[in-house]
């Protein structure tokens, strides 16, 4: 099987250098990244917006955007960022078209309305979103890695090339800006996060 060699070589290859390498034209590094993101990408979206269809559109709708994009990649940079600020900019671009069309599948208007308080909620995540966005996409994707998926900090240093004590001080440094915001749906979340 010559793929299966291939693939094998594929594994320890940093994800920044698969993309660069898809950037030029190389479709096995993208079948390598699609196959590492695909459940994060999905559960990122899937949690989000608690349909499965929707997630899973979404998802397909990501890879065609990081297609468009890979020309713009900075292979200098983490891939990480890169690719779960895609995923939030195409969030709230559908959230958006959502909103103006006033369109609700089904199955998400039976997910909030059987939750009290979903407007709120809705509100308060769109104002995370917001304050999010003041942070650095480094800082961004290490708060969201450790905080909502539970990311280990030595995973985190050795996916970044950086000391435990580095990823520490990051998460500390953004979760203090996210409190300093004037904002108090980020004060109220940071507070949890202690």
């Amino acid at each position: 099987m010559p793929g299966a060699s291939r693939r094998k070589s594929e594994h320890g290859v940093p994800d920044e250098v698969l993309m660069a390498r898809y950037a030029d034209g190389d479709a096995q590094a993208f079948d390598e990244l699609f196959r590492r993101y695909e459940p994060r990408g999905y559960a990122y979206f899937l949690t989000r917006t608690g349909s499965r269809e929707r997630a899973e559109d979404l998802y397909q709708e990501l890879f065609l955007r990081i297609h468009r994009a890979r020309g713009g990649y900075d292979a200098a940079r983490p891939f990480t960022p890169w690719f779960f600020q895609i995923a939030h900019r195409l969030l709230v671009d559908d959230q958006r078209r959502a909103h103006r069309s006033h369109e609700v599948p089904i199955e998400d208007r039976e997910f909030r309305a059987d939750r009290p308080g979903s407007e709120q909620q809705i509100a308060d995540r769109e104002r995370l979103g917001q304050v999010l966005d003041a942070l650095s996409l480094e800082e961004r994707h290490v708060l969201l890695a450790a905080k909502i998926e539970g990311v280990g900090y030595p995973e985190l240093a050795a996916r970044l090339g950086k000391s435990v004590d580095a990823v520490k001080k990051m998460i500390s440094r953004a979760l203090q800006r996210l409190r300093s915001a004037p904002n108090p749906t980020a004060t109220a979340l940071t507070s949890q996060s202690r």
